[in-house]
């Protein structure tokens, strides 16, 4: 990583040394970090709130992080807190069937996940 970040370096100057225009790619504003942990037990609800079944749980609230395990609409879940990611808002949960905790994506989740911001 660090030497595509040297590289990349070297080569604007290059660009520019021979006047040449250098686009540069800004950072997605709601980009997702991976993990996450930014979050705590603010909502606290236990139920069934798995809309359907084989939904990913993943490391932070998006679906280019980790997927960490899967919820079925049969598991009973604790809800966390919600937080903007990818493509929307997500909560982050503890599955109480499997004992895995992570993000699920808002829509995914029966009532739209957490009540309460991270």
């Amino acid at each position: 990583m660090e030497l595509a970040k040297k590289a990349g370096a070297v080569g604007a100057a290059v660009a520019l040394a021979f006047g040449m225009s250098v686009l540069v790619a800004a950072p997605q504003a709601n980009a997702a970090s991976c993990p996450d942990n930014g979050w705590s037990i603010k909502d606290g609800r236990i139920g069934q709130y798995f809309s359907g079944n084989g939904i990913n749980i993943r490391t932070g609230p998006g679906t280019g992080c980790t997927a960490v395990g899967q919820g079925q609409a049969s598991h009973s879940v604790q809800l966390d807190c919600w937080k903007p990611g990818d493509g929307g808002t997500w909560s982050h949960l503890f599955d109480f069937t499997t004992n895995r905790q992570g993000w699920v994506k808002d829509s995914l989740l029966v009532g739209n996940g957490a009540n309460v911001r991270c």
